[in-house]
């Protein structure tokens, strides 16, 4: 995997804006905004081949940004709150403080 979310292509081309910036551009990338408020979405890029899209892109969403719809009709989650009976833990930091 890629170690985001990762999909073939945008739910409605409409809703978002792709802009090349900086770096992304030397990957092949660009940065996928909401286009009703210009929230930062993710980013996507043209290696998307390389892991099945047959778009040829991988659109990489940040996990906050979406709100997952279950196909039995439960209530929906958003990625961006914690799930009322989930205990997150976090990993250790690796960063040793002199």
């Amino acid at each position: 995997g890629t170690g985001w979310p990762s999909f073939e292509s945008a739910i409605d081309l409409n809703a978002v804006e792709i802009e090349e910036v900086g770096w992304l551009k030397s990957m092949d990338g660009a940065e996928v905004r909401c286009r009703t408020c210009g929230g930062h979405l993710g980013d996507v890029f043209g290696d998307g081949r390389r892991y099945g899209s047959k778009s040829g892109k991988r659109y990489c969403i940040n996990g906050a940004a979406l709100v997952f719809r279950p196909m039995d009709g439960a209530k929906e989650l958003r990625g961006d709150i914690q799930p009322p009976n989930k205990v997150i833990q976090y990993e250790p930091s690796l960063r040793r403080d002199a």
